[in-house]
């Protein structure tokens, strides 16, 4: 009897159900890591940004940089997922970084003010939480 060489087509089919299983499982996790990196990022860059504002009211006394025009800090979010808005007076502001559709980030919002009140809203919650919601699945702070 002649010795059989090669693969059958049940050894392929095999292999390709315990391939497609295993895409099932990491494929969500992955893109879920991918998610908690970018609002991580973002945190980061609102954090460095109410630094930033602190800074400018300490050598203005104001949160205005000429008197009239809130700091730009779109330089901050230049290679994240997010877009930063700054509102600011003499005595206030409020950083928010929104999430950006192109880069599937769309329905997260994070804020923070000069008092160090943070705010967030995720796809995932029906109203914004007085806290940052640090994963795709958070819920509550």
């Amino acid at each position: 009897m002649k010795k059989q060489r090669g693969v059958t087509l049940i050894e392929l089919m095999i292999v390709a159900v315990v391939a497609g299983i295993l895409a099932m499982i990491a494929v969500p996790s992955y893109t879920s890591h991918i998610t908690q990196s970018k609002i991580a990022e973002a945190t980061g860059s609102l954090a460095e940004a109410k630094v930033r504002m602190e800074q400018t009211f300490n050598s203005m006394r104001s949160y205005y940089v000429d008197g009239a025009a809130c700091p730009d800090l779109s330089g901050l979010f230049k290679d994240t997922s997010f877009g930063i808005t700054v509102e600011c007076s003499n005595t206030t502001f409020t950083l928010t970084a929104k999430g950006t559709s192109g880069k599937t980030m769309d329905g997260y919002t994070y804020t923070i003010n000069q008092s160090g009140e943070k705010t967030s809203k995720t796809p995932a919650v029906s109203a914004a939480q007085p806290c940052w919601l640090k994963t795709k699945a958070q819920t509550s702070c």
